[in-house]
């Protein structure tokens, strides 16, 4: 089964109006499409003439909206077909791009040895559709600070790990939230490749 496809669109207007008119689309297909607001989710979007359009506006009027590629098409088609709509039309679409891959970058910091081991056993085995990339998993045992309490200086385990994840956009974004759902790994935006 070959993977799905994603788009990235911009949309300009009203963040209430897109979303309202995705959700109303969807239900109006029947289809089970899933669709994602790029701030909603952590993808990094602004460029700097939307930062600084942004700032200048004090609110944003671009949505960044990550879509299935059937999903979009069908979208693109009937809005096109619609001249009489005074909400929606083709112009609000301001790009449409294929997301070619996803990645973000990891960091985790355990002083434990059961969350270390924890942390390990999810980066070994990253789900179908990712790889993990300039993977920097370092593990120290001190012997001599065996029984020393959580917050001194000086801890007997101690495991630290940095990388990157990069592969399909929608592993991309479940390994990330799982990733992010551990207390002890910090992951940053995802990066969008088009």
């Amino acid at each position: 089964m070959a993977n799905k496809k994603y788009y990235e669109l911009v949309f300009e207007g009203r963040y209430e109006t897109i979303a309202g008119m995705l959700e109303g689309f969807v239900l109006a297909s029947g289809k089970k499409w899933e669709f994602w607001f790029s701030r909603k989710v952590g993808i990094e979007t602004e460029t700097f003439a939307e930062a600084i359009l942004e700032w200048g506006a004090l609110k944003s009027r671009l949505h960044h909206v990550i879509l299935e590629k059937e999903f979009h098409s069908y979208l693109q088609r009937m809005i096109a077909k619609r001249k009489d709509l005074k909400l929606i039309r083709p112009e609000y679409t301001k790009s449409a791009m294929e997301i070619k891959t996803a990645s973000f970058k990891f960091e985790a910091k355990a002083f434990a040895k059961k969350y270390g081991t924890e942390i390990k056993g999810i980066l070994a085995k990253p789900p179908v559709g990712i790889k993990i990339k300039d993977y920097k998993p370092h593990e120290e045992i001190h012997e001599s600070a065996k029984g020393v309490e959580l917050y001194a200086p000086d801890h007997d385990y101690t495991f630290t790990a940095e990388g990157i994840a990069i592969g399909e956009f929608k592993a991309i974004l479940d390994f990330r939230k799982k990733l992010d759902d551990h207390p002890l790994v910090d992951v940053s935006t995802i990066r969008l490749q088009f």
